[in-house]
């Protein structure tokens, strides 16, 4: 079974349309949090394991789609795409998915 996790966004991202559309084509459930929420942006820069990732003297650079598992509260970006496009086999990975 799929952990909780969530899908951090933000509008005219095409890489967070191509993770959102596998998910739903693969029937995973996910929460969806916009940056362009105020209070996803205030609960993010609460959250030391976001800022420890995400976040320096200058400022936090956010590069989406994310996903964060609830239970964990680890993030994920990284490992989502690579220059051919979503990572079919790392996301899997990461939502332990078989």
């Amino acid at each position: 079974m799929v952990e909780s996790f969530s899908v951090i966004s933000k509008p005219n991202c095409h890489k967070c349309e191509d993770l959102k559309a596998w998910l739903k084509k693969n029937n995973v459930n996910y929460d969806e949090w916009s940056l362009e929420d105020e209070k996803v942006k205030k609960k993010l820069v609460s959250d030391p394991k976001f800022t420890e990732k995400f976040c320096d003297i200058d400022g936090c650079m956010v590069y989406t789609p994310v996903i964060h598992m609830s239970k964990s509260g680890d993030y994920f970006f990284k490992e989502l795409f690579n220059q051919s496009g979503l990572r079919v086999d790392a996301v899997k990975k990461i939502l332990n998915i078989k």
